[in-house]
């Protein structure tokens, strides 16, 4: 029941009722008559029907409340809606083994209770993989209304030129409070893929922007023994690659050191704003000295296209080069169970140094004992350079060189000089005897000119290369008759 009004003085006209005072706690009314009755009298009769008016006064004031509205069965909600679309960022046509970018924007009007689920695609002819980078936020207004959602990241890299269609997917999110799990299937989108050819020597495309290489070889101080290894680190960069698309190192096998590769550590890096940048792939290989000697490591070179310029560009990093000794200084290489001074005199005429000096104080004591010969030996050899620099033959060349010449004077020199020097093989002694016995008229007409071009009266007219082609037959028919009475190296049996 409704509360009640504490006096129901309000029901009535004012000149009948009025209160008066209030006392012990509740509410009472008295009433005085016009006419002047006596209180006693009109309290009994107010007492008597006070229940039934509050009675009637509950009644009506239940009957004035609005009845209760009737319970209706709603249908169940509809999914919200949601929105996909798959594009390429930025558009346009690639090129064999460049790679896009692939974005899918999810948007609806409500908002994602938990981040949508996209699957692995598989597209023939390409590499797809879906990125970890940091969904972007995205808001728009579609109808007057506005969508809000996130964008992820494929990236794409084609392997074989012409149409690349990339096919229809589902991507599932769970929409709105509930938590509905929604599904929409994207449109295919198809690429159009350009040839690329590759330069000689270059058997994988690698398309970035940039391109960086950098090594680490430990240890760094040299010191090497047989038996120490080299571990050679290489570690490529590129900037709008992917890391499946960096080519191996590869480390060639060196004579004397054994070989041993690790596996790569290849990752994908992202910049500080959670967008893909590049790719980045760490290939190492340790190389074991198995002896004494001098080691090169080759250089490493990669090459590369520049996405933006389209031409081709080279990446390297430096050669190693170390030298290792024999054993360690710290283990003698023939090891003693005592210590004292055979096992350190040991251990210093086995050691790198030891070896040397010994060497060197053997070598200095055999000069010393065989000064005498040695002495002979480099007088010999001196003497044979200097007939070796003034031989026949090496005349002659410096003779033939003057095939040019034009000066009488220079030519005669060098032509005097072989004449000297074949004289002390058996030849003429002067060129005239030269021309009498092994030349022809022409050579004899052309010295002589050259002579009265130096001695005579008036110059005559000469020619340096006819000189040089006459003198060079006569050597020959001089040669040939040397050959033929060649001198036997035995005397004679029975000399008279």
């Amino acid at each position: 029941m409704d509360a009640q009004p504490q006096c129901l003085a309000g029901r009535f006209p004012a000149h009948k009722v009025q209160c008066r005072k209030r006392d012990s706690g509740a509410n009472r009314c008295t009433s005085r008559g016009l006419d002047g009755a006596g209180a006693s009298g009109s309290g009994a009769s107010m007492k008597a029907w006070l229940p039934m008016a509050c009675l009637l006064l509950a009644g009506w004031a239940h009957a004035q409340q609005p009845a209760p509205a009737a319970t209706v069965a709603t249908p169940p909600s509809t999914p919200p809606p949601l929105q996909v679309r798959v594009h390429q960022e930025p558009p346009g046509a690639l090129v064999e083994g460049e790679t896009a970018t692939i974005k899918v924007d999810m948007l609806t009007p409500d908002f994602f209770k938990e981040a949508p689920v996209l699957p692995e695609v598989h597209v023939d002819g390409a590499y797809l993989s879906l990125t970890d980078e940091t969904p972007g936020h995205l808001v728009e207004t579609v109808n007057g209304a506005t969508w809000s959602g996130v964008s992820r990241t494929y990236l794409l890299t084609p392997l074989v030129s012409g149409a690349l269609e990339i096919p229809a997917f589902d991507v599932t999110a769970k929409v709105g409070a509930q938590g509905s799990p929604v599904t929409v299937q994207t449109t295919p989108l198809t690429l159009q893929v350009q040839p690329l050819a590759l330069p000689a020597g270059v058997t994988q495309a690698l398309i970035a922007s940039a391109v960086t290489l950098t090594q680490t070889v430990t240890p760094e101080s040299g010191g090497l023994h047989v038996g120490d290894g080299v571990t050679r680190r290489i570690e490529i960069t590129a900037e709008g690659a992917p890391a499946m698309m960096l080519p191996p190192t590869e480390f060639k096998p060196v004579k004397g050191l054994a070989l041993y590769a690790t596996p790569p550590v290849t990752r994908d890096m992202v910049g500080k704003q959670g967008g893909f940048v590049g790719g980045s792939r760490v290939d190492s290989a340790s190389y074991v000295i198995q002896r004494r000697g001098h080691y090169s490591l080759p250089p490493v070179t990669v090459r590369w296209m520049d996405s933006r310029t389209r031409t081709w560009r080279e990446s390297n990093v430096p050669g190693v080069s170390f030298h290792a000794w024999w054993g360690a200084p710290s283990r003698p290489r023939f090891a003693l169970p005592q210590q004292g001074v055979m096992p350190r005199l040991i251990e210093w005429c086995s050691s790198d140094v030891g070896i040397a000096t010994l060497g060197m104080l053997a070598l200095g004591g055999l000069m010393w004992r065989f000064s005498d010969r040695l002495r002979r030996g480099l007088a010999w050899w001196r003497a044979w350079r200097e007939r070796r620099r003034h031989a026949e033959p090496v005349m002659f060349a410096a003779l033939k060189r003057q095939r040019h010449a034009t000066s009488p004077a220079a030519l005669a020199e060098a032509v005097d000089a072989w004449v000297r020097r074949a004289a002390e093989d058996g030849g003429p002694p002067t060129m005239q005897d030269w021309c009498v016995a092994y030349g022809d008229d022409a050579l004899r007409g052309d010295w002589s000119a050259l002579q009265d071009t130096l001695y005579g009266q008036a110059s005559a007219a000469w020619s340096a290369t006819a000189i040089v082609e006459g003198v060079s037959r006569a050597r020959g028919h001089w040669r040939r008759q040397r050959r033929g009475h060649r001198a036997p190296a035995l005397p004679p049996l029975n000399p008279a």
